[in-house]
């Protein structure tokens, strides 16, 4: 009998691992955002693409033999990975306004997407790091979907960047998910996931503690 108890125990245990990844598909970040790339469409063989700090800063290496170029809001190009370094292209207005998160940016005015790129590097390397809004929700108002439910995740919206390898076309595509802060998870019936699961702990493990005085005063009878 104490090996079943075992058994719902572990069970028990994958359901906890289960009910919390149900309740939370999405890593936390401290503002409830988080971002996440999903892809690279087509596949670029040693383009690598991440999201640093939720939804704060995309983060880009190219270990390819191939130039690749990031564009911009407008479609125009905006930094180019390949021999030499990282170069970002000074009429490019993502140029200025990928430096912030948020706030007051002082763009050039002749920054425009028609312009013709002038590039400037700003690495040696093969990787650079920068603000990208389209990774993250603008609006002054929460997302509707969290508004009405900010205790439970959410899907917000999908994203891509547009690129070119090698004069070819690609994207790196994600989401921006929503996870609520600590404590405020619950699953979808409503109720606070860990209280619940806690009890239900707390009563397996109380019954696997009864069963060897069980089995003593079963022998004492005897």
């Amino acid at each position: 009998m104490s090996g079943r108890i075992v058994l719902c125990t572990a069970a028990l245990a994958a359901g906890v691992a289960a009910s919390r990844a149900s309740a939370h598909p999405v890593p936390r970040a401290e503002r409830g955002y988080v971002s996440t790339v999903a892809a690279i469409l087509p596949n670029v063989l040693g383009l690598q693409a991440t999201v640093l700090g939720g939804d704060d800063r995309v983060s880009v290496r190219n270990w390819s033999t191939k130039t690749v170029v990031i564009l911009g809001y407008e479609g125009e190009p905006y930094l180019r990975f390949g021999p030499g370094g990282v170069f970002a292209n000074v009429w490019s207005p993502a140029t200025y306004l990928n430096r912030v998160r948020s706030g007051p940016v002082d763009v050039p005015a002749a920054a425009s997407g028609h312009a013709k790129p002038l590039w400037e590097r700003v690495s040696p390397g093969t990787s650079y790091v920068w603000h990208d809004r389209r990774i993250r929700w603008l609006g002054k108002q929460q997302p509707p979907a969290v508004a009405r439910a900010p205790a439970e995740p959410h899907r917000v919206k999908n994203w891509r960047i547009p690129g070119r390898a090698a004069g070819r076309p690609f994207a790196i595509t994600g989401f921006l998910g929503y996870s609520p802060p600590a404590g405020t998870a619950t699953n979808s019936g409503g109720f606070p996931t860990w209280p619940v699961v806690g009890a239900l702990t707390a009563l397996l493990l109380a019954a696997l503690a009864a069963v060897p005085l069980v089995h003593r005063r079963a022998r004492r009878t005897v």
